[in-house]
């Protein structure tokens, strides 16, 4: 029997876990693209409406006036070190619904293919530090060039010049490195994911191999979404996320209290709710009445027969099997912000290294911390609780609200 103030201290803390403000997935960025014709050089720059609205509140300005007096305020675009002049005002031009788009032109005082621009794009990085914008540079009838803006990289020399293939090739597989470095940092749920994970390991063989299943099964899938190959649903994987880090979380918890059996039946319950509510319509889901009846039969088959060491030995291949949602997950930002036709193995090589490389600075930071404080065993083993009933009411909540967004939202 598990002491009561424990069970106790670990339900407190989920509840409170549960009702939490949490976002992930919700990024903010931007986009912008750019045609060069002698000394000038013409913008079209696009962003979701929503993100407008980060604009601090003003009577008097509409979402795209309000855009429009940031962007004069935060992009330049200089040649030789000389400002170059924006041919007339900033205006709005027609969009998408839910889009805002604003064209400029600018001036610049030599042909721009003799001495090569820099662009300088600041805006939303002071309202959003994770904000990324991507730039995309028409020149003559060559291939686009591509270009990312982040918060440390907000100013970059345009390639005017005639580029070989080696240093495009190079040019989109550094980008998209960064890219997915930045991705997988700021991508809450993924990085929730992979502590639930790791709260169970206690040897260097079982991280290895755990990241590995994660690293494979994500690698399929997105290379599949990416390539066109599968075409999955965005809001489902979305709301699948959420459910991958509050099963593992709450196996961490059974397999360390003895109750496995009974989270399965009380996750059996959340699930058989969600689908009473998606079949009577009472509050429409995103996902489909047979998802929800594969994670009852998911949740009742797996759960209960774990415990203890199997637990961590079956992990690597839970790691791919749920790695496998996330490289959905993962396709989603890529594509979003698009990948270049004439650089896509580069870019897709780049994106996909770049999550490995923030993925493992990750796994070792945990790591080292364990090594540090696995002498500390009571300590560790409570931190370990209280962490797990953290993650799982974190996953619980991205799943019930990603599930019912529309309808709750």
């Amino acid at each position: 029997m598990i002491p009561l103030r424990r069970l106790f201290s670990t339900i407190i803390l989920l509840s409170i876990a549960i009702i939490l403000p949490a976002e992930a997935h919700n990024r903010s960025q931007s986009f912008s693209s750019w045609s060069i014709d002698q000394q000038n050089l013409s913008m079209l720059f696009t962003l979701k409406e929503r993100e407008a609205t980060r604009f601090q509140p003003n009577d008097n300005l509409s979402n795209e006036a309000s855009l429009i007096s940031h962007l004069e305020k935060t992009i330049e675009v200089r040649q030789a070190g000389v400002q170059c002049s924006a041919r007339a005002p900033l205006q709005a031009m027609t969009a998408e619904p839910g889009y805002l788009r604003i064209a400029a032109t600018y001036s610049c005082a030599r042909a721009l293919q003799d001495i090569a621009p820099e662009i300088q794009i600041g805006s939303f990085f002071s309202l959003v530090s994770s904000h990324i914008h991507y730039a995309r540079i028409g020149i003559d009838n060559r291939a686009p060039l591509e270009y990312l803006f982040t918060e440390g990289r907000q100013q970059q020399v345009i390639e005017t010049g005639d580029s070989d293939w080696s240093t495009s090739f190079r040019q989109a597989f550094l980008q998209y490195t960064v890219l997915g470095m930045e991705h997988i940092f700021t991508g809450l749920d993924h990085i929730a994911f992979l502590l639930a994970l790791l709260l169970m390991l206690r040897s260097l063989r079982d991280v290895i191999w755990l990241v590995s299943g994660f690293t494979l099964g994500h690698s399929i899938t997105l290379s599949l979404a990416v390539l066109g190959w599968v075409t999955p649903e965005t809001a489902i994987v979305e709301a699948l996320i959420g459910f991958t880090i509050a099963l593992v979380a709450a196996e961490n918890i059974g397999c360390r209290t003895g109750v496995n059996r009974q989270i399965a039946y009380g996750a059996t319950a959340i699930l058989a709710l969600m689908t009473m509510l998606s079949v009577s319509q009472l509050v429409p889901s995103t996902l489909p009445v047979i998802s929800f009846v594969g994670l009852i039969i998911f949740t009742l088959s797996y759960l209960p027969a774990n415990h203890g060491r199997s637990t961590i030995q079956i992990r690597p291949l839970l790691s791919l099997a749920f790695g496998l949602i996330h490289g959905f997950g993962f396709a989603a930002i890529l594509q979003e912000v698009g990948l270049p036709s004439e650089q896509l193995w580069p870019a897709l090589l780049g994106f996909n290294i770049g999550v490995e490389l923030g993925q493992l600075l990750i796994v070792a930071a945990v790591w080292i911390c364990y090594l540090r404080l696995k002498r500390y065993r009571d300590f560790t083993a409570v931190a370990a609780e209280v962490c797990s009933a953290l993650l799982c009411g974190l996953g619980l909540y991205w799943f019930v609200a990603r599930s019912y967004g529309p309808a709750i939202g």
